[in-house]
């Protein structure tokens, strides 16, 4: 066997190169972090001027006035819904936040169209969802005001409902496509009651309400309505039933008695409807147009003429020679105040989000208005179910004080109840719509009680106490007789102030005001016959008003000025930057740019998709309870409807 070679030991000193040896010496690369810089600066400029291209390109700017060719015919299309204001968004992502007409700009543009030689007649397309019932009141006497012209109006229906009738009906014909559909079933209302479901989980409610008609509880404590409850729904209903057949029979020349028995058959078919002198007959949208253009002109004898149609948004912002507009008197105008949505404190800053009356915006265009010199008298247009007790309160101490300065109107539009009561309450004169609903004066309070629900599941409760109050209400213990003393001359006291309120303003005695409050919802005209509001009218009834307090004549155009103005888009982009203007109360205004952001690059999620899928009702009745719940969370004290009746 071989030994193996030991290897040689490392050598301890290297051998030194040759004397003409040279290191190579290693190139740096200084230009790879200057690329990198050089790259991401690009990148930011790039992003940067994307989004500004982006925020640029979706700036609601109006477009070029159009001119009002003859022979044309006004396009009324209710798809979009009837904001009572629709200031032009400071961002419309994708069309989405797109301003279309308010309710004033379409009684405006109707008015306007029945003295326009160019105009020859509307054309009503139905669609979208249904509104509540003094707006849609307000723009069907609008037409029948209209055809006093002798100009026509067309109404066309693919699917709808009893709402898109409603307006429909006025016109001299109406058509609709073979294959369509109407849901016309008759009047009713539904609500869930979860008594049952509550006893199965062992929880139960203490509720104190003031007084028997604030029965918004009813449904977590019963499984049924009450007497008085069912009463005030009904006589809703029943008013609803009586302005929608009066209104059919009468346009339509169908007995009422037919009209009520029509609706108890409910869904119909567009031969069914034919058959019983609902419609016209059948057409498709394409064909009807061509109808309209060859009665303006029989002289068209082309295959398929084309109808010269204008939107009212088009139409409100046009120049008309033949219209016969006057000048409106700048140095006597109107302002409008509008008060939409649900009633809650503080401020919003935000131009993305302008549902709600948030106290202090509100008192910020109310004054305003006061300023305005101009301005002789303020209408605060109202639609809003109520909301948080403060400031309600505090927009109505606010009204008591501009009124020593100028006029102010209350216009009820379709709701104005609980907070959207106690603000009207304020002003000079309260004017209602027949079908307004307003009223409940009242206080309700409900607080549930899980003991039951703990000791099935085998959950106990053990507390440590430094005074009596120390678990005042704790829903993981039996209440206390005392307790609920407290909560009962808590809410006493609240349902007292307001009625004192209520009858202070009205110029009535505290009992006489109490038998017309106990928290009951009044329509329009029952409200006037109970004393609650002063006259029963529409908006426009509202600018007669102001008019005659102006000392106008009735037939003079009127300026009127709208509060909240158009957001200004420069300003919006510079509150993005917290560049806003400042404010008393609050510093400097600011905005969420994470709302633009969101709004750039949502996507539709899942929920997305279900909310998309429900119903337009569903969905308003699902924002109001979320509404109630976020103002709830907040303050313990609302003045709010709990649920929407329209």
């Amino acid at each position: 066997m071989q030994d193996t070679p030991t290897p040689a030991p490392y050598p301890q000193n290297p051998v030194p190169p040759p004397p003409y040896y040279r290191p190579q010496q290693r190139r740096t690369r200084w230009w790879i972090p200057v690329l990198i810089v050089v790259v991401i600066l690009v990148v930011l400029f790039a992003m940067l001027a994307g989004f500004i291209a982006f925020v640029a390109s979706n700036l609601d700017t109006k477009s070029e006035p159009v001119s009002v060719k003859d022979n044309t015919v006004l396009m009324l299309d209710l798809s979009g819904g009837v904001p009572e204001n629709s200031p032009a968004m400071a961002f419309n992502f994708g069309g989405a936040n797109k301003s279309g007409p308010s309710l004033l700009d379409m009684l405006v543009a109707i008015k306007r169209a029945k003295t326009d030689d160019n105009i020859k007649g509307i054309y009503y397309r139905a669609g979208g969802a249904g509104m509540g019932m003094a707006k849609l009141a307000d723009i069907r006497e609008a037409l029948v005001e209209f055809k006093t012209s002798k100009k026509f109006v067309y109404a066309f229906i693919e699917t709808g409902s009893k709402h898109h009738y409603y307006i429909a009906s006025v016109a001299d014909s109406i058509f609709m496509p073979e294959e369509g559909m109407m849901d016309f079933t008759a009047y009713g209302a539904a609500a869930p009651f979860m008594q049952g479901l509550f006893n199965k989980i062992g929880v139960q409610w203490y509720v104190e309400q003031f007084e028997e008609y604030k029965s918004a509880a009813e449904s977590l404590t019963r499984d049924k309505w009450s007497e008085p409850a069912k009463q005030e729904v009904r006589e809703i209903i029943n008013q609803r039933v009586d302005m929608f057949v009066t209104a059919v029979a009468t346009s339509r020349s169908i007995p009422a008695p037919t009209v009520r028995a029509l609706l108890d058959r409910g869904l119909y078919t567009a031969d069914s409807l034919r058959d019983n002198k609902l419609i016209d007959g059948f057409a498709r949208e394409s064909e009807l147009r061509e109808r309209i253009q060859r009665r303006m002109d029989p002289t068209d004898t082309t295959d398929h003429p084309k109808l010269r149609l204008l939107t009212l948004s088009q139409y409100k912002d046009a120049g008309s020679e033949s219209a016969g507009d006057e000048v409106a008197d700048s140095d006597n105008s109107i302002a409008i105040v509008y008060a939409s949505g649900a009633i809650q404190s503080g401020k919003n800053d935000s131009p993305f989000n302008t549902d709600g009356i948030y106290a202090k915006n509100l008192i910020k265009e109310l004054r305003k208005a006061r300023d305005n010199k101009d301005a002789k008298v303020i209408i605060l247009r109202i639609d809003s179910p109520g909301g948080s007790a403060i400031a309600s309160d505090e927009i109505w101490s606010e009204i008591k004080e501009i009124r020593k300065t100028k006029p102010v109107y209350a216009s009820m539009s379709d709701v104005a109840a609980s907070g959207g009561y106690y603000i009207a309450m304020a002003c000079d004169t309260i004017i209602a719509h027949p079908s307004t609903i307003t009223g409940s004066i009242g206080v309700i309070m409900a607080v549930p009680n899980l003991t039951g629900t703990m000791g099935k599941i085998g959950v106990t409760t053990d507390t440590i106490s430094t005074g009596t109050s120390s678990n005042f209400m704790n829903p993981m213990m039996p209440f206390r007789e005392t307790d609920k003393a407290t909560m009962r001359a808590l809410g006493g006291g609240i349902y007292r102030r307001f009625v004192q309120k209520v009858a202070d303003s009205r110029k009535m005695t505290f009992e006489a005001t109490r038998a017309v409050a106990k928290g009951r919802v009044w329509t329009g005209t029952a409200a006037k016959q109970a004393g609650l509001v002063d006259i029963n009218g529409g908006l426009y009834e509202a600018i007669a008003i102001a008019k005659r307090r102006m000392g106008m004549d009735a037939n003079k155009r009127v300026k009127i000025q709208v509060y909240p103005a158009e957001i200004d888009n420069i300003q919006a982009l510079l509150s993005m930057f917290g560049l806003g203007e400042t404010d008393d109360d609050e510093g400097q205004a600011r905005v969420d740019v994470k709302s633009l952001l969101k709004a750039a690059v949502s996507d539709n999620t899942a929920a997305d998709q279900l909310w998309n899928a429900m119903p337009a009702e569903t969905q308003a009745q699902v924002r109001h309870a979320a509404q109630l719940t976020s103002i709830g969370m907040r303050e313990h004290n609302l003045v709010m409807l709990p649920m929407l009746l329209d």
